[in-house]
Protein backbone atom coordinates (compact mmCIF):
# COMPACT_ATOMS: atom_id res chain seq x y z
CA UNK A 1 0.00 0.00 0.00
CA UNK A 2 1.17 3.37 -0.97
CA UNK A 3 1.72 5.75 1.80
CA UNK A 4 -0.26 9.37 2.04
CA UNK A 5 1.25 12.13 1.09
CA UNK A 6 0.71 16.30 2.76
CA UNK A 7 -0.56 18.10 -0.14
CA UNK A 8 0.70 21.13 -1.76
CA UNK A 9 -0.14 24.18 0.19
CA UNK A 10 1.05 28.21 0.39
CA UNK A 11 1.05 29.51 3.90
CA UNK A 12 0.98 33.92 4.06
CA UNK A 13 3.69 35.49 5.01
CA UNK A 14 5.07 36.09 8.05
CA UNK A 15 6.83 39.82 7.76
CA UNK A 16 9.29 38.65 10.78
CA UNK A 17 10.89 36.26 9.46
CA UNK A 18 14.16 36.88 7.64
CA UNK A 19 17.04 34.62 5.42
CA UNK A 20 19.39 34.63 7.92
CA UNK A 21 16.83 33.63 11.36
CA UNK A 22 15.18 30.87 9.13
CA UNK A 23 18.44 29.29 8.93
CA UNK A 24 19.20 30.12 12.83
CA UNK A 25 15.62 28.15 13.10
CA UNK A 26 16.21 25.52 11.02
CA UNK A 27 19.81 24.82 12.69
CA UNK A 28 18.14 24.53 16.59
CA UNK A 29 15.43 22.15 15.31
CA UNK A 30 18.17 19.40 14.25
CA UNK A 31 19.52 18.77 18.09
CA UNK A 32 16.33 18.83 19.27
CA UNK A 33 15.06 16.36 16.04
CA UNK A 34 18.63 14.16 16.59
CA UNK A 35 17.73 13.67 20.14
CA UNK A 36 14.58 12.36 19.50
CA UNK A 37 15.64 9.71 16.80
CA UNK A 38 17.07 6.14 18.34
CA UNK A 39 20.55 5.91 18.11
CA UNK A 40 20.03 2.89 16.19
CA UNK A 41 17.61 3.84 13.65
CA UNK A 42 20.16 6.98 12.87
CA UNK A 43 22.98 4.30 12.00
CA UNK A 44 20.29 1.42 10.58
CA UNK A 45 18.81 4.25 8.40
CA UNK A 46 21.88 6.31 7.52
CA UNK A 47 20.49 9.46 8.63
CA UNK A 48 22.98 12.47 10.04
CA UNK A 49 20.90 15.81 10.06
CA UNK A 50 22.70 18.28 7.74
CA UNK A 51 24.19 21.32 9.40
CA UNK A 52 23.21 24.93 8.29
CA UNK A 53 27.21 25.42 6.94
CA UNK A 54 26.96 22.51 4.70
CA UNK A 55 23.53 23.42 3.48
CA UNK A 56 24.33 26.91 2.80
CA UNK A 57 27.32 26.07 1.25
CA UNK A 58 25.62 23.63 -0.87
CA UNK A 59 22.68 26.00 -1.83
CA UNK A 60 25.31 28.18 -3.28
CA UNK A 61 26.52 25.71 -5.86
CA UNK A 62 23.29 26.17 -7.50
CA UNK A 63 23.36 28.13 -10.97
CA UNK A 64 19.27 27.76 -11.15
CA UNK A 65 18.93 28.83 -14.88
CA UNK A 66 15.23 29.23 -15.16
CA UNK A 67 12.07 31.30 -13.94
CA UNK A 68 10.36 28.28 -12.58
CA UNK A 69 12.06 25.77 -10.38
CA UNK A 70 10.83 22.68 -9.35
CA UNK A 71 13.16 21.39 -6.73
CA UNK A 72 13.96 17.60 -5.08
CA UNK A 73 14.69 16.62 -2.00
CA UNK A 74 14.65 12.58 -1.58
CA UNK A 75 15.11 12.54 1.72
CA UNK A 76 14.28 15.65 3.36
CA UNK A 77 15.00 15.03 7.26
CA UNK A 78 14.01 18.61 9.04
CA UNK A 79 14.40 20.67 5.63
CA UNK A 80 17.98 22.18 6.40
CA UNK A 81 18.75 21.63 2.79
CA UNK A 82 15.33 23.08 1.82
CA UNK A 83 15.52 26.57 3.93
CA UNK A 84 19.56 27.04 2.67
CA UNK A 85 17.92 26.93 -1.39
CA UNK A 86 15.19 29.32 -0.15
CA UNK A 87 17.38 31.67 1.48
CA UNK A 88 19.95 31.40 -1.29
CA UNK A 89 17.04 32.35 -3.78
CA UNK A 90 15.56 34.91 -2.16
CA UNK A 91 19.06 36.79 -1.57
CA UNK A 92 19.38 36.59 -5.07
CA UNK A 93 19.39 39.43 -7.22
CA UNK A 94 17.53 37.53 -9.95
CA UNK A 95 14.89 35.30 -8.29
CA UNK A 96 12.90 32.62 -9.88
CA UNK A 97 9.07 33.18 -10.47
CA UNK A 98 7.76 29.98 -8.98
CA UNK A 99 9.46 27.23 -6.53
CA UNK A 100 7.38 24.00 -5.88
CA UNK A 101 9.19 21.62 -3.47
CA UNK A 102 8.92 18.42 -3.56
CA UNK A 103 10.51 16.74 -0.22
CA UNK A 104 10.38 12.94 0.63
CA UNK A 105 10.57 11.59 3.97
CA UNK A 106 9.36 8.62 5.86
CA UNK A 107 9.73 9.24 9.36
CA UNK A 108 7.26 10.17 11.40
CA UNK A 109 9.47 12.21 14.13
CA UNK A 110 11.06 14.47 11.10
CA UNK A 111 7.99 14.86 9.19
CA UNK A 112 6.70 17.03 11.78
CA UNK A 113 9.58 19.19 12.09
CA UNK A 114 10.09 19.45 8.13
CA UNK A 115 6.32 21.12 7.77
CA UNK A 116 7.35 23.48 10.31
CA UNK A 117 10.75 24.24 8.22
CA UNK A 118 9.16 24.54 4.77
CA UNK A 119 5.91 26.80 6.43
CA UNK A 120 8.97 29.11 7.26
CA UNK A 121 10.21 29.05 4.01
CA UNK A 122 6.84 29.65 2.32
CA UNK A 123 6.65 32.69 4.62
CA UNK A 124 10.13 33.69 3.54
CA UNK A 125 9.48 33.24 -0.44
CA UNK A 126 6.53 34.78 -0.22
CA UNK A 127 8.17 38.36 1.54
CA UNK A 128 10.75 38.16 -1.52
CA UNK A 129 7.77 37.91 -4.19
CA UNK A 130 8.46 34.13 -4.78
CA UNK A 131 5.30 32.09 -5.73
CA UNK A 132 5.62 28.90 -3.26
CA UNK A 133 4.16 25.95 -3.19
CA UNK A 134 5.29 22.27 -1.95
CA UNK A 135 5.01 18.92 -1.14
CA UNK A 136 5.92 16.54 1.62
CA UNK A 137 5.57 12.45 0.09
CA UNK A 138 5.72 10.13 3.34
CA UNK A 139 6.90 7.44 0.82
CA UNK A 140 9.79 5.51 0.20
CA UNK A 141 11.98 7.36 -2.23
CA UNK A 142 13.74 4.32 -3.94
CA UNK A 143 10.00 2.57 -4.32
CA UNK A 144 8.60 5.31 -5.24
CA UNK A 145 10.85 6.35 -8.50
CA UNK A 146 11.30 2.80 -9.25
CA UNK A 147 7.03 2.67 -10.00
CA UNK A 148 7.51 6.04 -11.53
CA UNK A 149 10.17 4.92 -13.77
CA UNK A 150 8.83 1.71 -14.14
CA UNK A 151 5.29 1.82 -14.01
CA UNK A 152 3.02 -1.35 -14.27
CA UNK A 153 -0.55 -2.40 -13.93
CA UNK A 154 -0.59 -1.95 -9.86
CA UNK A 155 1.74 0.99 -10.30
CA UNK A 156 0.32 3.72 -12.19
CA UNK A 157 2.36 6.49 -10.67
CA UNK A 158 2.61 10.00 -12.24
CA UNK A 159 6.40 10.21 -13.32
CA UNK A 160 7.54 13.72 -11.45
CA UNK A 161 10.36 15.91 -12.99
CA UNK A 162 12.55 18.45 -11.39
CA UNK A 163 15.05 20.85 -12.99
CA UNK A 164 16.96 20.86 -9.30
CA UNK A 165 17.53 18.23 -6.74
CA UNK A 166 19.60 18.94 -3.54
CA UNK A 167 20.03 16.04 -1.46
CA UNK A 168 22.10 14.52 1.94
CA UNK A 169 21.36 10.84 1.09
CA UNK A 170 21.61 8.06 3.86
CA UNK A 171 24.84 6.27 4.45
CA UNK A 172 23.56 2.52 4.70
CA UNK A 173 24.72 -0.56 3.18
CA UNK A 174 21.97 -2.81 1.56
CA UNK A 175 21.87 -6.26 1.38
CA UNK A 176 22.35 -7.91 -2.10
CA UNK A 177 18.79 -9.90 -1.72
CA UNK A 178 16.86 -7.19 -0.28
CA UNK A 179 13.52 -5.76 -1.96
CA UNK A 180 15.88 -2.28 -2.34
CA UNK A 181 18.72 -4.03 -4.48
CA UNK A 182 15.92 -5.58 -6.62
CA UNK A 183 14.63 -1.67 -6.94
CA UNK A 184 17.92 0.04 -7.93
CA UNK A 185 18.49 -2.99 -10.53
CA UNK A 186 15.33 -2.14 -11.87
CA UNK A 187 16.11 1.24 -12.85
CA UNK A 188 20.11 0.51 -14.15
CA UNK A 189 22.27 0.60 -10.91
CA UNK A 190 24.56 -2.00 -8.90
CA UNK A 191 25.24 -0.88 -5.57
CA UNK A 192 26.12 -1.78 -2.29
CA UNK A 193 25.40 1.51 -0.41
CA UNK A 194 22.03 3.38 -0.34
CA UNK A 195 23.48 6.58 -1.00
CA UNK A 196 24.63 5.65 -4.42
CA UNK A 197 21.16 4.27 -4.86
CA UNK A 198 19.38 7.65 -3.99
CA UNK A 199 21.94 9.73 -6.58
CA UNK A 200 20.89 7.59 -10.02
CA UNK A 201 17.06 7.79 -8.78
CA UNK A 202 17.66 11.44 -8.40
CA UNK A 203 19.43 12.12 -11.65
CA UNK A 204 16.80 9.61 -13.30
CA UNK A 205 14.00 11.99 -12.16
CA UNK A 206 16.21 15.28 -13.13
CA UNK A 207 15.14 17.32 -16.46
CA UNK A 208 17.28 17.42 -19.29
CA UNK A 209 20.35 20.00 -18.07
CA UNK A 210 18.56 19.70 -14.54
CA UNK A 211 21.15 20.11 -11.28
CA UNK A 212 22.00 17.87 -8.49
CA UNK A 213 23.79 18.65 -5.89
CA UNK A 214 24.70 16.41 -3.34
CA UNK A 215 26.99 15.56 -0.30
CA UNK A 216 28.25 12.11 -0.26
CA UNK A 217 31.33 9.89 0.91
CA UNK A 218 34.40 10.36 -1.09
CA UNK A 219 34.65 6.26 -1.43
CA UNK A 220 32.63 6.18 -4.41
CA UNK A 221 35.55 7.74 -6.74
CA UNK A 222 37.19 4.47 -6.73
CA UNK A 223 37.18 0.80 -6.06
CA UNK A 224 35.49 -2.11 -7.82
CA UNK A 225 32.33 -1.91 -4.79
CA UNK A 226 30.79 1.28 -7.03
CA UNK A 227 32.22 0.65 -10.36
CA UNK A 228 29.02 0.35 -11.38
CA UNK A 229 27.41 3.63 -9.94
CA UNK A 230 30.56 5.57 -11.37
CA UNK A 231 29.46 3.78 -14.56
CA UNK A 232 26.24 4.74 -14.33
CA UNK A 233 26.60 8.32 -12.86
CA UNK A 234 29.07 9.46 -15.37
CA UNK A 235 26.92 8.24 -18.28
CA UNK A 236 24.20 10.32 -17.26
CA UNK A 237 25.43 13.41 -15.85
CA UNK A 238 28.44 15.85 -16.46
CA UNK A 239 30.29 17.03 -13.23
CA UNK A 240 30.38 20.66 -12.86
CA UNK A 241 31.95 21.09 -9.40
CA UNK A 242 33.31 19.49 -6.85
CA UNK A 243 33.83 20.30 -3.35
CA UNK A 244 36.00 18.26 -0.84
CA UNK A 245 36.93 18.67 2.80
CA UNK A 246 40.01 18.50 4.15
CA UNK A 247 39.07 17.48 7.85
CA UNK A 248 36.86 13.85 7.68
CA UNK A 249 35.71 15.17 11.32
CA UNK A 250 34.25 18.47 11.17
CA UNK A 251 31.36 18.61 8.14
CA UNK A 252 29.28 16.06 10.65
CA UNK A 253 31.10 16.64 13.52
CA UNK A 254 28.24 16.58 15.83
CA UNK A 255 27.33 13.00 14.58
CA UNK A 256 30.75 11.83 14.80
CA UNK A 257 30.94 11.13 11.42
CA UNK A 258 34.56 10.57 10.28
CA UNK A 259 33.62 9.51 7.14
CA UNK A 260 35.48 11.72 4.15
CA UNK A 261 32.87 13.71 2.08
CA UNK A 262 32.36 15.73 -0.82
CA UNK A 263 29.81 17.67 -2.25
CA UNK A 264 29.02 17.48 -5.74
CA UNK A 265 27.44 19.36 -8.12
CA UNK A 266 26.19 17.88 -12.07
CA UNK A 267 23.83 18.47 -14.67
CA UNK A 268 21.71 16.24 -16.57
CA UNK A 269 23.58 15.90 -19.98
CA UNK A 270 25.97 13.74 -21.86
CA UNK A 271 28.35 15.80 -23.20
CA UNK A 272 31.00 17.14 -21.07
CA UNK A 273 32.39 20.06 -20.49
CA UNK A 274 36.15 21.02 -20.86
CA UNK A 275 37.03 21.92 -16.96
CA UNK A 276 35.38 21.00 -13.65
CA UNK A 277 36.06 23.55 -10.63
CA UNK A 278 37.65 21.59 -7.61
CA UNK A 279 37.44 23.80 -4.29
CA UNK A 280 38.66 22.36 -1.21
CA UNK A 281 38.39 23.76 2.72
CA UNK A 282 38.83 22.59 6.00
CA UNK A 283 35.12 22.90 7.31
CA UNK A 284 31.63 23.58 5.63
CA UNK A 285 32.00 27.58 6.94
CA UNK A 286 35.19 27.92 5.96
CA UNK A 287 35.97 31.56 4.34
CA UNK A 288 39.70 30.36 2.83
CA UNK A 289 38.97 28.24 -0.18
CA UNK A 290 40.97 26.47 -2.34
CA UNK A 291 39.83 26.74 -6.08
CA UNK A 292 41.14 25.66 -9.20
CA UNK A 293 40.01 23.81 -12.55
CA UNK A 294 40.80 20.74 -13.77
CA UNK A 295 40.03 19.41 -17.38
CA UNK A 296 37.45 16.81 -17.34
CA UNK A 297 39.58 13.88 -18.84
CA UNK A 298 42.13 14.65 -16.14
CA UNK A 299 39.50 13.93 -13.61
CA UNK A 300 37.77 11.19 -15.48
CA UNK A 301 39.99 9.31 -18.26
CA UNK A 302 38.11 8.76 -20.88
CA UNK A 303 40.33 5.33 -21.22
CA UNK A 304 39.48 3.78 -18.01
CA UNK A 305 37.54 0.98 -17.69
CA UNK A 306 37.02 1.60 -13.95
CA UNK A 307 36.23 5.46 -14.49
CA UNK A 308 38.13 6.67 -11.23
CA UNK A 309 37.47 9.82 -10.79
CA UNK A 310 40.78 11.26 -9.81
CA UNK A 311 40.09 14.51 -7.91
CA UNK A 312 43.64 16.72 -7.84
CA UNK A 313 42.66 19.73 -4.68
CA UNK A 314 46.38 22.02 -5.46
CA UNK A 315 48.83 22.41 -7.42
CA UNK A 316 51.00 20.30 -4.76
CA UNK A 317 49.38 17.24 -5.32
CA UNK A 318 49.02 18.46 -9.51
CA UNK A 319 53.11 17.28 -9.56
CA UNK A 320 52.46 14.11 -7.30
CA UNK A 321 50.96 13.15 -10.34
CA UNK A 322 52.87 14.42 -12.60
CA UNK A 323 55.62 12.53 -10.98
CA UNK A 324 53.37 9.01 -10.53
CA UNK A 325 52.68 9.44 -14.17
CA UNK A 326 56.36 8.84 -15.08
CA UNK A 327 55.86 5.36 -14.16
CA UNK A 328 53.92 3.63 -17.18
CA UNK A 329 54.02 -0.17 -16.07
CA UNK A 330 50.86 -1.86 -15.05
CA UNK A 331 51.56 -5.03 -13.05
CA UNK A 332 49.48 -7.36 -16.16
CA UNK A 333 52.96 -5.98 -18.32
CA UNK A 334 55.17 -7.06 -15.39
CA UNK A 335 53.17 -10.44 -15.37
CA UNK A 336 52.47 -9.89 -11.84
CA UNK A 337 49.14 -9.76 -10.49
CA UNK A 338 47.51 -9.05 -6.44
CA UNK A 339 45.28 -10.94 -4.86
CA UNK A 340 43.27 -10.99 -1.74
CA UNK A 341 44.24 -13.60 1.36
CA UNK A 342 41.60 -16.57 0.62
CA UNK A 343 41.94 -17.27 4.83
CA UNK A 344 38.52 -16.26 6.20
CA UNK A 345 39.07 -17.09 9.79
CA UNK A 346 35.59 -17.04 11.04
CA UNK A 347 35.39 -19.66 8.20
CA UNK A 348 38.12 -22.15 9.75
CA UNK A 349 37.60 -21.86 13.60
CA UNK A 350 37.74 -25.63 14.14
CA UNK A 351 41.65 -25.33 11.76
CA UNK A 352 42.79 -22.37 13.87
CA UNK A 353 45.60 -23.14 15.81
CA UNK A 354 47.33 -20.84 18.50
CA UNK A 355 51.01 -21.80 17.96
CA UNK A 356 52.95 -23.59 14.98
CA UNK A 357 52.69 -27.19 15.79
CA UNK A 358 52.71 -30.65 13.41
CA UNK A 359 50.42 -30.80 10.55
CA UNK A 360 50.01 -26.87 10.64
CA UNK A 361 51.11 -24.04 8.26
CA UNK A 362 51.61 -20.12 9.16
CA UNK A 363 48.85 -18.11 9.37
CA UNK A 364 49.88 -14.36 8.68
CA UNK A 365 47.88 -11.71 9.67
CA UNK A 366 48.96 -7.76 9.82
CA UNK A 367 50.01 -7.84 13.11
CA UNK A 368 52.70 -9.68 12.21
CA UNK A 369 54.15 -6.94 10.17
CA UNK A 370 57.54 -5.64 11.21
CA UNK A 371 59.98 -2.93 9.63
CA UNK A 372 59.15 -3.98 5.98
CA UNK A 373 59.65 -7.84 7.22
CA UNK A 374 57.03 -10.56 8.51
CA UNK A 375 58.06 -11.13 12.31
CA UNK A 376 56.78 -14.82 13.10
CA UNK A 377 55.67 -15.76 15.12
CA UNK A 378 55.17 -13.04 17.14
CA UNK A 379 53.26 -11.53 20.29
CA UNK A 380 49.90 -11.20 19.16
CA UNK A 381 46.42 -12.72 20.49
CA UNK A 382 45.81 -13.87 16.93
CA UNK A 383 45.88 -17.94 16.00
CA UNK A 384 49.41 -18.05 14.29
CA UNK A 385 48.80 -21.18 12.81
CA UNK A 386 45.99 -23.38 10.70
CA UNK A 387 45.95 -27.09 10.12
CA UNK A 388 45.96 -28.60 6.84
CA UNK A 389 43.63 -30.64 5.55
CA UNK A 390 41.35 -30.93 2.54
CA UNK A 391 39.33 -27.67 3.68
CA UNK A 392 42.43 -25.62 3.92
CA UNK A 393 44.44 -27.15 1.27
CA UNK A 394 42.83 -24.68 -1.12
CA UNK A 395 43.46 -21.53 0.94
CA UNK A 396 46.74 -22.13 1.19
CA UNK A 397 50.20 -20.49 -1.49
CA UNK A 398 53.83 -21.72 -2.06
CA UNK A 399 56.04 -21.08 0.66
CA UNK A 400 57.69 -18.52 -1.73
CA UNK A 401 58.80 -14.79 -1.50
CA UNK A 402 55.48 -11.88 -1.64
CA UNK A 403 54.98 -9.06 -0.91
CA UNK A 404 51.65 -8.23 1.38
CA UNK A 405 49.91 -5.08 1.77
CA UNK A 406 47.13 -4.27 4.42
CA UNK A 407 43.86 -4.05 3.34
CA UNK A 408 42.52 -1.61 6.78
CA UNK A 409 44.44 0.69 8.15
CA UNK A 410 43.12 2.88 11.10
CA UNK A 411 41.99 6.06 10.73
CA UNK A 412 44.77 7.49 13.09
CA UNK A 413 47.69 6.26 11.37
CA UNK A 414 50.09 8.36 8.98
CA UNK A 415 50.04 5.67 5.53
CA UNK A 416 47.14 4.16 3.85
CA UNK A 417 49.55 1.65 1.77
CA UNK A 418 51.51 -0.67 4.37
CA UNK A 419 53.68 -3.31 2.17
CA UNK A 420 56.32 -5.74 3.78
CA UNK A 421 58.20 -8.45 2.70
CA UNK A 422 57.33 -12.62 2.88
CA UNK A 423 60.84 -14.16 3.02
CA UNK A 424 60.09 -17.49 2.28
CA UNK A 425 63.50 -18.60 4.03
CA UNK A 426 62.23 -17.99 7.33
CA UNK A 427 60.18 -21.53 7.99
CA UNK A 428 60.90 -24.25 6.76
CA UNK A 429 57.25 -25.29 5.35
CA UNK A 430 56.31 -25.48 2.05
CA UNK A 431 52.92 -23.41 2.36
CA UNK A 432 51.76 -20.64 4.14
CA UNK A 433 48.17 -19.06 4.89
CA UNK A 434 47.63 -15.11 4.27
CA UNK A 435 44.66 -13.90 6.09
CA UNK A 436 42.06 -11.81 4.58
CA UNK A 437 42.56 -8.34 5.26
CA UNK A 438 45.76 -8.95 3.85
CA UNK A 439 46.40 -8.48 -0.32
CA UNK A 440 49.70 -10.28 -1.75
CA UNK A 441 51.20 -9.72 -5.06
CA UNK A 442 51.98 -13.09 -6.74
CA UNK A 443 53.40 -14.01 -10.33
CA UNK A 444 50.69 -16.47 -11.58
CA UNK A 445 50.27 -18.22 -8.18
CA UNK A 446 53.74 -18.21 -7.03
CA UNK A 447 56.03 -16.16 -5.61
CA UNK A 448 58.44 -13.36 -6.81
CA UNK A 449 62.61 -13.24 -6.95
CA UNK A 450 63.36 -12.18 -3.21
CA UNK A 451 65.38 -8.89 -4.70
CA UNK A 452 62.07 -7.70 -7.08
CA UNK A 453 59.50 -8.39 -3.92
CA UNK A 454 62.29 -5.92 -1.75
CA UNK A 455 62.05 -3.19 -4.63
CA UNK A 456 58.80 -3.84 -5.21
CA UNK A 457 58.09 -2.86 -1.05
CA UNK A 458 59.92 -0.07 -1.18
CA UNK A 459 58.63 1.47 -3.97
CA UNK A 460 55.03 0.54 -2.62
CA UNK A 461 55.99 2.21 0.74
CA UNK A 462 57.45 5.17 -0.58
CA UNK A 463 55.26 8.43 0.09
CA UNK A 464 54.75 9.55 -3.27
CA UNK A 465 52.72 6.46 -3.80
CA UNK A 466 50.53 6.92 -0.37
CA UNK A 467 50.08 10.52 -1.55
CA UNK A 468 49.05 9.61 -4.88
CA UNK A 469 46.91 6.88 -3.60
CA UNK A 470 45.12 9.30 -0.43
CA UNK A 471 44.30 11.78 -3.44
CA UNK A 472 41.88 9.02 -5.45
CA UNK A 473 40.41 6.90 -2.33
CA UNK A 474 38.11 8.31 0.36
CA UNK A 475 38.12 5.36 2.83
CA UNK A 476 40.80 3.31 4.65
CA UNK A 477 40.51 0.51 2.75
CA UNK A 478 43.68 -0.56 0.10
CA UNK A 479 41.93 -3.22 -2.11
CA UNK A 480 43.31 -5.56 -5.02
CA UNK A 481 41.57 -3.54 -7.60
CA UNK A 482 43.10 -0.53 -6.10
CA UNK A 483 46.82 -1.92 -6.42
CA UNK A 484 46.30 -3.40 -9.79
CA UNK A 485 45.06 0.34 -11.06
CA UNK A 486 48.57 1.79 -9.84
CA UNK A 487 51.10 2.09 -12.60
CA UNK A 488 54.16 0.78 -11.83
CA UNK A 489 58.20 0.98 -12.26
CA UNK A 490 59.25 -0.87 -15.11
CA UNK A 491 60.87 -4.41 -14.04
CA UNK A 492 64.46 -3.07 -14.11
CA UNK A 493 63.98 -0.53 -11.65
CA UNK A 494 62.45 -2.57 -9.57
CA UNK A 495 65.22 -4.77 -9.67
CA UNK A 496 67.34 -1.84 -8.92
CA UNK A 497 65.33 -1.23 -5.80
CA UNK A 498 65.39 -4.01 -4.04
CA UNK A 499 69.24 -4.30 -4.81
CA UNK A 500 69.92 -1.12 -2.71
CA UNK A 501 68.24 -3.49 0.52
CA UNK A 502 69.21 -6.37 2.11
CA UNK A 503 68.43 -7.97 5.95
CA UNK A 504 67.10 -4.51 7.22
CA UNK A 505 64.25 -2.60 5.52
CA UNK A 506 64.96 1.42 4.51
CA UNK A 507 63.75 3.75 7.31
CA UNK A 508 60.92 6.26 5.59
CA UNK A 509 63.76 8.85 5.01
CA UNK A 510 65.77 6.38 2.81
CA UNK A 511 62.61 5.20 0.48
CA UNK A 512 61.87 8.48 -0.33
CA UNK A 513 65.46 9.25 -1.56
CA UNK A 514 65.61 5.89 -3.40
CA UNK A 515 62.94 6.62 -5.49
CA UNK A 516 63.74 10.02 -5.75
CA UNK A 517 67.03 9.60 -7.16
CA UNK A 518 67.08 5.97 -8.29
CA UNK A 519 63.65 6.37 -10.44
CA UNK A 520 62.72 10.05 -10.79
CA UNK A 521 65.99 11.58 -11.64
CA UNK A 522 66.83 8.48 -13.52
CA UNK A 523 63.67 9.27 -15.56
CA UNK A 524 64.01 12.96 -15.97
Amino acid sequence: MISPHFPTRTLPADKNTTASNLLERVDLLRPEATRKLQQSQRGEKGQFLTPSSVAVLMARMFEFNCPDISLLDAGAGIGSLLAAVVCELCQRPEKPRTLHITAYEIDIILIEYLKQTLDWCSRECHSAGISFTYDIRQLDFIQDAADMLHPNLFTQALKLEFTNAIINPPYTKINAKSQVRSLLRSIGVETSNLYAGFIVATAHLLKPNGELVSITPRSFCNGLYFRDFRKVLLQMMALRQLHIFESRRLPFADDAVLQETMIVRATKQIEKPDTVLVNSSTTAGDYLISSHSLRYDELVNPSDSEQFIRILPNSIDQKIVYKMAQFSFTLKELFLTVSTGKVVDFRVLSELRIEPDYGTVPLIYPAHFSAGYVEYPTLTKKHQALAVNDKTAPLLVPNEHYVLVKRFSSKEEKKRIVAVVWDADQINNSRVGFENHLNYFHKHGRGLDLILARGLAIYLNSNLVDRFFRLFSGHTQVNATDLRSLKYPSLEQLLLLGNQMGEIFPTQCQIDELVEKQLLNAIN
